[in-house]
């Protein structure tokens, strides 16, 4: 029987705490990247494998490897530790299952094997569901809820989310009894002190120009749906979201009214606008003529109307002439060769060009990391992050796929090129840096801007969940 290794594990006073609420409910823990949630779940499974087999899973995997590698850490005879994913045969998995005390393994491939029969639900006294706030009804989380009906659950996430409709929602498909969270003053002393610095960023003169135009041409087609009642906020308040839903609900009434083909392709102006203003606001010079080039090349009628605004024709002659913007500049302020620096970046084309930069300033050496759709296979997410941890390189820059689940535990710098209105990713981002060394963040903030309303959005959000949580 697999047995834990007492003179390993050693709890801290916040994480025994922790275990003492949860040990015989069905709980959702949430705390801080870094701040231990996978040793409690350590110590939980190892009482639970008193009376039963464990099942820990995680969504990717490169964090199941992760969590593998934990587990065979703090446990003795750890060959009855097994690790299940949809690159392992069939025929072994069933053994794995067979003949292992604790499963680790992607929820995909547990759903998969649980309609094969390759186990018993009945024989697990604890599942474990990592990155819980990925749950959704048809997420396999949530499938296989639906065959846990004797095991304890305990669900882990640094940020369950922000609204209390989400957390009534993850309440009931994982069957959750309390959401446990730890006080900050209880954790300051075992987590280093992340100071957050906004450097404020001013476009340059060419932007203004574009901005001004940009937005002139936004605020005329807004205008037009706002005294036509299809929207209520100002100008000033407006919500991208809002305009998507809008979409929507239009789509949905077009069979009975022809009239508002012509409303969707105004509020679908609107969008499209909006994107190409924040790729001008936040991201780089080839984001946004990226942007700027596709949207010459659609045949849709929002699209067409747009490029033959003669606005339009003076932003495309105007981008030309586009040098690197400040946050890129700013960059050469922030990058040091004895650093490892992580930057994190939501847009592609902004990635390529900011390590193309760094490079060839020659004041870091850096790499990408992106996601697998993009090409970027496991395999290379994989060297990529060795080859940053043996310091063959000093700065990755990153999309959002690296603000979770995946532990760089060696940087010492992030910097995060833009701001986001998600305070769920916002968490994960910080979440990231200097989970052992200390860690200073930087946050490039174009001042008046998508980027400073995204801030502040994202704030009120994060606070909102602490709130929610604490009732």
């Amino acid at each position: 029987m697999l047995k834990l290794n007492k003179e390993k594990i050693k709890l801290r006073a916040y994480q025994e705490k922790t275990l003492g609420a949860i040990v015989d409910k069905n709980s959702f823990i949430v705390l801080p990247t870094g701040a231990g949630k996978t040793i409690i779940a350590v110590a939980l499974a190892g009482i639970k494998l008193r009376t039963g087999k464990v099942l820990v899973m995680a969504p990717t995997k490169p964090l199941v490897a992760q969590h593998k590698k934990s587990f065979d850490n703090f446990f003795e005879n750890s060959e009855l530790i097994g690790l299940v994913d949809g690159t392992i045969k069939s025929e072994i998995r069933k053994d794995i299952w067979l003949e292992s005390d604790l499963i680790v393994a992607t929820p995909q491939t547990v759903v998969s094997d649980l309609e094969k029969n390759f186990f018993d639900p009945e024989k697990f006294s604890l599942v474990v569901f990592d990155e819980a706030h990925r749950t959704s009804g048809n997420y396999a989380y949530a499938k296989l809820m639906e065959s846990i009906d004797k095991s304890q659950i305990l669900a882990m996430s640094a940020s369950p989310a922000t609204d209390k409709e989400r957390l009534d929602e993850l309440r009931s498909l994982l069957k959750i009894e309390k959401f446990h969270i730890v006080d900050s003053s209880e954790m300051s002393e075992y987590l280093p002190d992340r100071e957050i610095e906004i450097k404020k960023i001013k476009l340059n003169k060419i932007q203004i120009e574009i901005k001004k135009m940009l937005t002139d041409m936004i605020k005329e087609d807004y205008n037009i749906l706002k005294k036509n009642r299809l929207v209520v906020r100002n100008y000033e308040y407006m919500s991208k979201g809002e305009l998507i839903s809008l979409n929507k609900r239009l789509f949905s009434k077009v069979s009975d009214d022809s009239k508002l083909y012509y409303f969707i392709k105004i509020n679908t102006k609107v969008i499209k606008l909006l994107f190409l203003l924040e790729m001008l606001e936040t991201q780089t010079n080839n984001s946004f003529l990226k942007a700027l080039e596709k949207l010459s090349t659609e045949s849709a009628k929002s699209s067409k109307s747009i490029m033959e605004d003669f606005r339009l024709i003076r932003i495309k002659r105007l981008s030309k002439n586009l040098e690197y913007n400040n946050k890129m500049n700013e960059l050469k302020n922030l990058i040091d060769f004895d650093k490892k620096i992580i930057i994190f970046c939501q847009y592609t084309n902004s990635v390529d060009e900011i390590v193309e930069y760094i490079n060839s300033s020659n004041i870091g050496v850096a790499k990408k990391f992106t996601g697998q759709r993009k090409g970027f296979t496991q395999k290379n997410q994989k060297k990529v992050l060795e080859e940053f941890k043996d310091g063959e390189f000093n700065v990755l820059v990153a999309t959002s796929v690296s603000e979770e689940g995946i532990h760089v535990d060696d940087a010492d710098v992030g910097i995060f090129f833009e701001c986001i209105p998600s305070a769920l990713r916002s968490i994960q981002r910080r979440g990231r840096i200097g989970r052992v060394n200390i860690g200073k963040i930087y946050m490039l903030m174009t001042e008046n801007s998508i980027d400073e309303k995204y801030y502040w959005v994202s704030k009120r959000k994060e606070e909102n969940m602490y709130k929610l949580l604490k009732r």
